[in-house]
């Protein structure tokens, strides 16, 4: 390393000499570190798009889900309170539900007091008392005692179980399928079948005839009801019948219940306006990044130039420069116009026949809007009015032939032309900036292994070598003026020297 001299016997400004001559030199770098600059911010600007299809195909997901564009309710008369219904997607036609007796649980309770032994004191509390002390439970000495409910086993602590305790481990027992409590004042303990219906319940072990409930949970009765004039009976008071959930509250007396299945319409409305929504999000964030002004003479500021700003300033500086980045750019405009021209093309439905925008009551608005829909609800409403269908066969339908390709046909539903609109721009925008295909991340790390990855890594090399070699300039001046400020000390002492002999 070159020792640096200040310039004392010259009396020039070294430092400050060197600085100017290096800032000469060092202008291909800061073009280099502007055009690094640029490259990044238009990376983040496609990165803020990519994020922005991605939201909007999830959206899509969404939106085809079939409680969302198959939507349907459960028109209820009658006996409304008799019968609870709630309708899937596949659900159909009319059911008339006449309810005899509700489905109930099998159960048994304590039928006498318990008794203890001898040596038992009685208690305050009969959830402290321990098993062993209770006659006749078969439970003594240290070595535990399996018991059975159903299928169910449960081991019995000789020692230390106590009534209380052994009722927690009936109820965190899945396989008991029993709810079990007893009261504190007498120690009677019920049972009671978490399901219902005829099914009885076996009991195994002596410690529930001590307990006074017997060998059997028993008592459950299966609902009886008559749908559409059909006798039937059903182990538990929910069920499912042509894709309608039926849940019996109580008997029906004289009047049925009339169960009808039909589009819930404002259901699919505000599917359909969600749609309309994220489209016209989506399309506004494509239009305004291809026409957003760019501001060239506005470069970006290098180091020097930001130690003469105010902050206000640089920032000010720094949003014109960044301004514009994806201007008129042909991955952008070209997925607004696919999108555009997908949404005005019709749907072919099987039958040959096809449906258009205008007949769901939507509009694309004026020129000026570029491509912005517009839903009129009360027409989307008398369209469903005179074809249930419509929005489902529309939105959701997909041409089998083409599934898996990202080219859509004309019998293919708007969901699956825009996600494949989507999935094609997505990809162009990972192969050009390393975008994911997959994040909505606006932080997530970009792939190396793309267009600008490669150029990126290529200035980053040139910058190191060019940075190396500017390192080797400014040593080089360093070397040139210390020899020069060496000579002009040597020259002055030796006239120093000189002058001594006069």
């Amino acid at each position: 390393m070159v020792t640096r001299i200040s310039g004392l016997a010259s009396g020039m400004d070294i430092d400050s000499m060197v600085k100017k001559l290096m800032t000469a030199e060092s202008a291909p770098l800061d073009k280099l570190n502007q055009q690094k600059q640029l490259m990044e911010w238009k990376r983040e600007s496609y990165r803020e798009t990519s994020v922005k299809l991605v939201t909007f195909s999830q959206e899509l997901s969404k939106l085809n889900m079939s409680s969302a564009i198959s939507a349907q309710k459960a028109n209820i008369t009658g006996n409304t309170s008799a019968v609870s219904a709630k309708v899937s997607s596949s659900a159909s036609g009319i059911l008339d539900v006449k309810v005899t007796s509700l489905a109930t649980a099998s159960s048994t309770t304590s039928s006498a007091a318990i008794e203890l032994n001898a040596s038992a004191s009685a208690p305050t509390d009969w959830g402290t008392v321990k098993l062993q002390d209770i006659k006749g439970s078969g439970i003594s000495g240290t070595v535990p005692v399996t018991v059975k409910i159903g299928e169910a086993s449960i081991e019995i602590d000789p020692v230390n179980e106590t009534i209380d305790s052994f009722v927690n481990k009936i109820n965190s027992n899945k396989q008991a399928g029993v709810s079990a409590i007893y009261d504190s004042a007498t120690g009677k303990v019920s049972l009671t079948s978490k399901t219902t219906g005829a099914k009885d319940i076996e009991l195994s072990g002596d410690i529930f005839s001590a307990l006074k409930l017997g060998s059997t949970i028993t008592g459950g009765e299966d609902a009886k009801l008559t749908v559409n004039g059909l006798d039937m009976t059903r182990s538990s008071n929910t069920f499912t019948m042509n894709g309608v959930e039926l849940t019996l509250n109580s008997a029906s007396g004289s009047t049925s219940t009339r169960i009808e299945v039909a589009k819930d319409t404002d259901k699919l409305v505000e599917t359909v306006q969600g749609f309309v929504d994220a489209y016209n999000d989506l399309l506004s964030t494509l239009n305004n990044k291809v026409s957003e002004e760019r501001y060239k003479k506005y470069a970006p500021l290098t180091t020097d130039q930001k130690k003469d700003m105010s902050d206000d300033e640089i920032t000010l500086w720094t949003n014109k420069a960044k301004s514009g980045m994806l201007k008129n750019d042909d991955i952008l405009q070209s997925a607004a116009a696919d999108m555009r021209n997908a949404m005005t093309q019709g749907v072919k439905l099987d039958d040959g026949t096809t449906i258009s925008l205008a007949q769901l009551g939507i509009t694309t608005g004026t020129y000026q809007t570029k491509g912005k829909l517009i839903l009129d609800t009360d027409k989307l409403k008398a369209a469903l009015d005179k074809d249930p269908d419509i929005v489902t066969n529309f939105f959701s339908k997909q041409d089998s032939a083409t599934a898996q390709s990202n080219k859509y046909t004309d019998q293919d539903g708007i969901f699956a032309r825009m996600r494949k609109i989507s999935n094609t721009s997505l990809q162009k925008l990972a192969d050009k900036a390393g975008t994911s295909k997959v994040s909505t991340d606006l932080s997530a790390s970009f792939l190396i292994n793309s267009t600008m990855g490669t150029e990126l890594t290529s200035i980053d090399r040139r910058i190191t070598d060019m940075t190396a070699r500017l390192n080797m300039i400014e040593t080089n001046y360093y070397k040139k003026f210390t020899a020069m400020e060496t000579a002009i000390n040597r020259y002055n002492s030796t006239s120093s020297s000189l002058s001594s002999f006069r």
